[in-house]
């Protein structure tokens, strides 16, 4: 079989994961098709994968980039092996370059309150509070229904619309249920200002959207554009992940645990014991109650 037919099939496989994943992956692998020809998926040698890697240095791509395209086309490979098109992946440890492990850079305090002060909309004040307050990845905070949001008020539990129409109580605490990598569901708490900033937005969209509509109706490239001119602004580089990255250095700074953060997160801990520790809602509400504290808003 051709490789571009070896594609069609696992792209097929994978359907089931984010639309961003599956497009990630078509891009990447039909750029191999490009660079080394569409040639039999089992004549493919280790010096073509060398050759693909040869031309994405010389394209200066980031290591972490070029590490990402051949984990892809290795994963293409691990599909063909278990179908036994092929019996070897042609990738080996030797054609991924090292990657940096530099630690993300965060926003100061300072910087927040800048960067709240300089929004003039309600939605992209909702969008820089959600993240920041509960470290969302961009997927999940667009994939985000009205359906996907409880509030608890009392030992009881509601949908957000009777929220919306009763208006918030002091202590209600509301869950946004997200479902992050590995198809893993979470429930991220919120309260405070941040939830009542959230409500404040569902009030004014709520005309115009159902609950099986996002409530942030935009793609994941302009929510990445309206983080980066919300930077320029700051005269900072700023993007999204940023943004996850400041809410989970400030909340270790605010004392919470690094598997409560992990958890927050929706991260696979690096400790195998952690696997084990069970990570309360009471333990998670903490946790963005110390940011949503911690920020001016």
């Amino acid at each position: 079989m051709k490789i571009s037919e070896c594609v069609e099939l696992f792209l097929s496989y994978i359907a089931d994961k984010s639309p961003n994943t599956v497009k990630n992956y078509k891009v990447d692998l039909n750029q191999f098709i490009k660079i080394v020809g569409d040639k039999d998926v089992d004549k493919v040698s280790k010096s073509d994968v060398a050759k693909f890697r040869m031309v994405l240095q010389s394209q200066k791509r980031k290591s972490s980039t070029i590490a990402r395209k051949l984990a892809t086309l290795n994963s293409l490979y691990q599909y063909l092996i278990d179908l036994e098109l092929v019996s070897i992946s042609p990738i080996t440890k030797s054609h991924r370059p090292k990657v940096s492990q530099r630690i993300p850079s965060s926003l100061s305090n300072e910087e927040i309150k800048l960067l709240l002060n300089h929004i003039d909309n309600l939605q992209d004040k909702t969008i820089v509070v959600l993240l920041l307050t509960t470290g969302l990845r961009s997927s999940e905070l667009l994939s985000i229904k009205k359906k996907n949001i409880l509030v608890e008020r009392q030992g009881q539990t509601f949908g957000i619309d009777k929220i919306l129409e009763e208006g918030l109580q002091e202590e209600d605490i509301a869950y946004i249920r997200v479902v992050g990598k590995g198809d893993k569901e979470r429930e991220v708490p919120i309260t405070g200002k941040p939830l009542h900033i959230l409500v404040e937005y569902l009030k004014e969209v709520s005309p115009y959207i159902d609950n099986q509509t996002p409530i942030f109706p935009i793609t994941y490239h302009t929510l990445w554009r309206k983080i980066k001119n919300l930077g320029k602004k700051l005269s900072t580089s700023l993007h999204p992940h940023k943004l996850r990255h400041t809410a989970a250095t400030m909340a270790l700074a605010s004392g919470a645990e690094l598997r409560v953060i992990q958890e927050l997160l929706g991260h696979a801990s690096p400790i195998t014991t952690a696997r084990y520790a069970k990570v309360g809602q009471k333990q998670l509400l903490k946790a963005t109650k110390a940011l949503s504290e911690n920020i001016d808003l």
